[in-house]
């Protein structure tokens, strides 16, 4: 694991490519022990919170799908 320190309005590039195709994490804000990430990424990259993905049904043994959607402004889960 890479651990860098940051401040609020700094960003990190991952995956930078000669066209910018990569994704930027910025921190927006620090207030106490929270962190605000502001995440800029190609719409085919999902971005999901660890415990989210982990309690998804097919991850917990379920048989329930679940799909996700993402558009370019925002990403949502849809649950079918």
């Amino acid at each position: 694991m890479l651990v860098l320190s940051r401040k609020a309005g700094e960003s990190l590039l991952i995956g930078q490519g000669l066209l910018g195709e990569g994704i930027q994490v910025t921190v927006v804000a620090v207030q106490g022990n929270r962190v605000r990430l502001g995440i800029t990424a190609p719409a085919e990259v999902s971005i999901r919170r660890q415990e989210i993905v982990l309690d998804l049904p097919e991850i917990a043994g379920q048989e329930e799908p679940c799909t996700m959607s993402s558009e370019s402004h925002g990403r949502t889960p849809e649950f079918v």
